[in-house]
């Protein structure tokens, strides 16, 4: 099997919130891209897309609109692409 052809179990619930939680405006749209080939890669009833999906809007969302950082008040907030 070739690398282009391998097949990614989908992460945990507790990894993807990790992945999303840590996108910053830069990445958002990479992050959001894997996500939606995982999508992809699952039956439309599949009980993960629902979940998949929030991140997918999550990730769009930073992607767009920035993040506030939400941690220290030291650093500005990023900005959005608009």
């Amino acid at each position: 099997m070739a690398n282009s052809e391998h097949v990614y179990d989908i992460p945990e619930d507790e990894e993807l919130a990790r992945l999303v939680g840590a996108a910053t405006p830069h990445f958002a749209l990479q992050a959001r891209d894997r996500i939606m080939q995982l999508v992809e890669s699952l039956p439309p009833d599949h009980a993960r897309q629902a979940v998949l999906r929030e991140h997918i809007a999550r990730l769009e969302q930073i992607a767009v609109d920035g993040e506030s950082g939400g941690g220290s008040r030291d650093l500005p907030p990023a900005p959005s692409l608009r």
